[in-house]
């Protein structure tokens, strides 16, 4: 091989437009990941998948029209919002546990790590808010809501923007996912899917939060006034 073409491959690169190399190594503090741990949970995993979606479609807006991008970024909302959805019905099962109600881990267990359904996480969680907190907080708002309800039209069972080909119907086999070429406003839907995953991520989350921690301090101000009361009334 010519010699001058060995330098050239070689040679460092960082041409933000050079898709075929990545950026030069900055430097070894800066080139650690930390992954995993025991606090680990759905919510972070959420907050990763919304931030690359994020930060993929900001790069279509700004860039201009790149058809191989689209059905990645589906996905990264699509996940996140999967997966925010997921922490959000563990967390509002603990408060309702707390408040005396049977919602069996085992069951909810088996129901998240086996159904990938947008409609039937947003359905099950309206359910527990529903259970837990008086209106406009029983539910989902009117907006997220109704992208849940687009989304799981446009990928019911979460691969629809994971493959080309997916699962058909009894007898089919494989089919397409896409199987018509059609033009969309990427950009319209890119926001309703960015406005939805943060009002999940950020607002269902924070207002179930704060649930929790309230209902935390009420049951440790009843448990505390419990033990004072009673070896008063012992002494009876």
């Amino acid at each position: 091989m010519d010699d001058e073409l060995v330098d050239d491959v070689d040679a460092p690169m960082d041409d933000p437009n050079d898709l075929t190399r990545l950026p030069l190594r900055r430097s070894e503090w800066d080139s650690i990941a930390v992954l995993g741990g025991a606090e680990e949970d759905d919510l972070d995993l959420a907050l990763g998948y919304l931030e690359a979606g994020a930060i993929l479609a900001s790069h279509w807006i700004r860039t201009g029209a790149n058809d191989a991008l689209p059905v990645p970024i589906y996905y990264q909302y699509r996940h996140a919002i999967e997966l925010a959805l997921k922490w959000n019905l563990r967390l509002a099962a603990a408060c309702l546990r707390r408040d005396g109600v049977s919602v069996p881990p085992e069951e909810l267990d088996s129901f998240l790590t086996t159904s990938h359904a947008i409609a039937h996480l947003a359905d099950r969680l309206n359910q527990y808010l529903g259970r837990l907190m008086p209106p406009p907080n029983d539910r989902i708002d009117p907006a997220t809501q109704d992208t849940l309800d687009w989304l799981h039209q446009l990928d019911e069972k979460g691969q629809t923007f994971r493959y080309s080909t997916v699962k058909g119907g009894k007898g089919q086999g494989l089919v397409r996912a896409r199987p018509n070429q059609q033009r969309v406003d990427f950009d319209a839907d890119v926001r309703r899917l960015h406005d939805a995953a943060w009002m999940l991520y950020a607002g269902c989350s924070g207002v179930l939060d704060a649930h929790a921690e309230n209902q935390a301090e009420y049951y440790a101000e009843c448990d505390a006034e419990y033990d004072v009361e009673m070896p008063s009334a012992m002494d009876y």
